[in-house]
């Protein structure tokens, strides 16, 4: 008999008081020695450890930024990461995050075995299983399901956080053949992503190294996002000339680090960078000699936008409008945008309005969005060096097996399909919205469960299959995402450690660390150095946990015959084939390994040769094909294999020798390792070598045999729009009072999208801290012991009214009626109408008994809101009241 979990409290710290000394013992017993002999006997040990270490490279799987290290391996556990010198992205970087990988493999809490739940969904009651206990489960409710919905694969849906194993679960969702799939697109960079694309083509890269003027609004490098590119942002800025401009709500560490900081009122980013764009059509700023001809060459709908901007509708946008909303000076507004033409100008489009990584914070932020990508081609920043570069990396293949049958009974994406024509008109058609997903499962499976007859498109959604994503967590109303989960039949999650949606799950797979596993390779062309990383498994899988492409591979396998039965039952034609279906038939006990009927089994069981004939013609190459339903070809090739294959075919013998050692290949890599700057054991640069930081910059220039110019995708003709004409007059609801509204071919101050706090409220801004990647690490014991709670930031004075002091305790309530409890940090560093809270705490998985309870969740008090045109959420738009406990 199975057995089943109980998790104590006294349990956990037994076990972690274990591999807390262990990993104590490896990083810091040094502190604890005292005799000098001691310490030299520690050393002599140091060294003969690293003698016999194992060096393995492989790049970051803690955000999705992917940097390089080199993973050290002592006796079959992981001690040390370093950073990889010829990892040209990341250039010998590693944060906070990467570093706390470790303590991930270690996790006291961490998932060792497949669990299938035997308490009520929610009970977090699980018993332990064998993976092939757990994909017969999976087996059994898929056939049911599938068949109960006449092989309506739309039932099942699919979601999945970013990272290199994407195209791995990208396979499933293509040979289940459902187009049911969401993931972090619209709560996460939505609106930035859209506004960019349709401006031009790209959703683009600051080049911050190159750059000579830097304007961010509310992108707290500094804190949110530490990558090699937030370094590039801030070393050296004032020795190449550059300025930094940072304009936030509150004084942040990149305010801090900035050389001019611009406080601003929250929500009204879009009417501060329409008056940006009405100074510069105004006084002629684009009509400079290089603007002229970069616009001229490049940008379309040039005459509308200055009509837009002297005549129309955007002729009102002046900074002294704008200020009156933002509450920044009309002199500001106009010293910046004259700044900013300036450096664009001199410095041949070397100046960027960052576009920030996250960008679903208000109602407005498409139009917001789409201001930022005009300014930046109104100054000819666009696919320049120093300004948006559009991103070109190597030639790669991708881990995707594209033939996949487009199976007949599987219905429209729930999402898209019945949203009213007057709502959402730019949702995303492959990814939909998390939140209106969510409620149109909640409002359709509730109909179903009651027996209430469904409308043509209406059907429920009974499955949902998550890898590495936690929507309980980061998509606003926790409640209502709890709620759809227990309205399904079938939610397997896939994942590392217990979370909050696992914690709802019917059956959770255990999944390995970034350092356990081989990922498909990865073509980067986000700087300037374009590369080829691979992540090589570093380490043994511990307990039984498993890489996605053996999980994938192993439960297609298992489920492939049963589901190409069901097809088979549900598109066979009485009157093409001449005969009813055989009552009780199942195929699947016919096909064998090769997907090939046994007809002399089939034979022996049917006497009938007329059904024997239609049988075979049906599964046979002129009708269904029945091959092409094999769902494990897909994942039949290994992902070394994958990886093997593709250097070789792309890049030659030597060249994947290259990558095979150092985890990278880019051409004039194997120069650069000639030139003996790296260790060869350590794959590190060796200790003798010089100034290391300026050589991780010049390593590349110096040996890479790729034209400088290379980030610079070559353009023909006037790939710039900056009017859309394509999107306008479709019609947007107004979230705040059910208002109709049209899209317009330009950005638009709409005043009943934007709202301010009322009766003693204050706005809630949410935003993520350089430690946390959204809600992935929770009980991660390293970065818990850099920041351990996320205090709600609260102006002193309001805190003073309040009478609070720092860690007292307050109740959040926002205007839903949902309530949170938190601790305060007083400060001045915060505007007095607004509160901020960072991501990635509150989590309620009583399976984590670190980070259980520990914090405010997003999830639980961000307001679900959705904005008018894509569907994002907008997390910002939530008014709480304050009351102290």
């Amino acid at each position: 008999m199975s057995e089943v979990i109980d998790l104590k409290r006294r349990n956990f710290l037994k076990t972690s008081a274990a591999v807390g000394a262990g990993v104590s013992m490896g990083a810091t017993s040094a502190f604890a020695l005292s005799p000098y002999e001691d310490a030299i006997s520690l050393k002599e040990e140091k060294i003969k450890e690293i003698k016999n270490a194992k060096f393995t490279p492989t790049f970051c799987g803690m955000c999705v930024n992917m940097c390089g290290f080199i993973a050290r391996e002592v006796k079959g556990k992981i001690v040390k990461l370093d950073p990889n010198p010829l990892y040209t992205k990341s250039r010998s970087f590693a944060c906070a995050r990467g570093n706390s990988a470790i303590a991930a493999i270690y996790d006291p809490n961490r998932l060792q075995t497949p669990l299938i739940r035997v308490g009520e969904k929610g009970s977090g009651k699980f018993k332990k299983a064998t993976w092939e206990e757990a994909y017969e489960y999976i087996r059994e409710k898929l056939v049911k399901i599938l068949d109960e919905e006449k092989d309506n694969r739309s039932t099942i849906a699919f979601g999945a956080g970013a990272g290199a194993e994407e195209p791995i679960f990208a396979n499933l969702v293509n040979a289940i053949g459902s187009p049911n799939f969401v993931d972090h697109f619209t709560t996460c960079f939505a609106p930035a992503f859209l506004a960019n694309k349709l401006t031009y083509g790209s959703w683009g890269f600051g080049d911050f190294e190159k750059t000579k003027y830097a304007l961010l609004l509310g992108a707290n490098r500094a804190e949110a996002i530490v990558t090699p590119d937030t370094l590039d942002m801030f070393r050296n800025t004032h020795k190449r000339g550059t300025k930094l401009v940072y304009i936030d709500v509150r004084y942040t560490n990149t305010a801090v680090n900035a050389d001019e900081f611009i406080p601003i009122k929250p929500g009204t980013d879009l009417a501060l960078m329409l008056a940006m764009i009405h100074e510069t059509i105004n006084r002629g700023y684009h009509k400079t000699p290089y603007k002229s001809e970069y616009l001229s060459k490049y940008a379309d709908g040039l005459a509308e936008l200055e009509e837009y901007f002297t005549k129309g509708e955007g002729a009102k946008y002046t900074p002294e409008w704008a200020s009156k909303i933002t509450e920044i000076p009309a002199d500001t507004i106009r010293k910046i945008t004259k700044e900013f033409s300036d450096a664009a100008e001199k410095y041949k489009g070397a100046a960027v309005c960052y576009r920030s990584r996250k960008s679903t914070w208000y109602y407005q932020d498409f139009d917001f969005r789409r201001a930022q990508a005009i300014f930046n081609s109104l100054h000819g920043c666009v696919n320049r060096p120093g300004g948006v570069l559009l991103g070109r990396g190597l030639k790669a293949e991708k881990y995707e097996y594209e033939d996949f049958p487009i199976y007949d009974n599987a219905k429209p994406r729930i999402d898209l399909a019945l949203k009213p024509k007057d709502e959402y008109p730019l949702m995303n058609p492959q990814k939909g919205s998390w939140q209106y997903f969510r409620d149109k499962v909640i409002e359709i499976n509730t109909k179903w469960k009651k027996g209430e007859k469904l409308s043509e498109n209406e059907y429920p959604v009974r499955g949902l299959f998550v890898y590495r994503e936690n929507p309980v967590q980061s998509v606003p109303g926790r409640e209502k995402t709890i709620e759809m989960l227990k309205l399904m039949d079938l939610v397997v999650v896939i994942d590392i450690i217990p979370n909050d949606t696992a914690f709802f799950a019917d059956v959770i797979l255990p999944d390995t660390t970034f350092l356990e596993r081989t990922s498909p390779l990865k073509s980067f062309g986000t700087l300037r150095e374009p590369m080829i990383g691979i992540r090589w498994q570093a380490t043994k899988p511990l307990y039984n946990s498993k890489p996605l492409r053996d999980i994938m591979y192993e439960l297609s396998k298992k489920i492939e015959k049963d589901l190409a039965a069901i097809t088979f039952k549900y598109t066979w034609d009485e009157d093409d084939l001449e005969v009813p279906y055989p009552k009780g038939f199942n195929l699947a006990k016919y096909l064998n390994d090769d997907f090939e009927i046994d007809e002399e089994k089939l034979k022996k069981d049917i006497k009938d040769e007329k059904v024997i004939k239609a049988i075979l013609t049906h599964a046979g190459e002129d009708d269904l094909d029945i091959a092409s339903f094999k769902l494990s070809v897909a994942f039949e090739k290994t992902v070394e294999e994958f990886n093997e294959e593709v250097m070789k075919e792309l890049y030659g013998k030597e060249a994947l020798k290259i990558a095979k050692e150092y985890g990278v290949y880019w051409p004039g890599i194997e120069d650069a390792i000639k030139a003996g700057f790296i260790d060869e054991k350590l794959k590190v640069f060796k200790k003798d070598v010089k100034d290391k930081h300026k050589l991780i910059y010049e390593i590349y220039k110096k040996y890479s045999k790729i034209d400088e110019n290379y980030c610079i995708v070559p353009k023909n003709g006037k790939f710039i729009k900056l009017t859309l004409k394509n999107i306008a007059n479709q019609t947007i609801t107004s979230p705040i009072n059910g208002k109709k509204d049209k899209v317009e071919a330009l950005p638009k101050w709409r005043e009943d999208l934007y709202e301010e706090p009322k009766n003693g409220e204050v706005r809630l801004v949410i935003g993520r801290h350089g430690y946390f990647t959204q809600s992935s690490h929770p009980n991660n014991f390293l970065l818990l012991d850099l920041m351990n709670y996320n205090y709600i930031w609260i102006n002193d004075e309001l805190a003073k009214e309040l009478n609070l002091k720092f860690k007292d305790e307050v109740e959040l309530t926002n205007r839903e009626g949902k309530k949170v409890r938190g601790k305060v940090y007083p400060t001045k560093k915060i505007r007095k109408d607004t509160i901020f809270v960072a991501t990635g705490f509150g989590s309620q998985s009583k399976l984590l008994t670190l980070g259980y309870d520990n914090g405010i969740s997003q999830a639980a008090i961000a307001e679900d809101h959705i904005d008018p045109f894509i569907g994002a959420a907008s997390m910002n738009e939530t008014f709480v009241k304050i009351r102290k406990v």
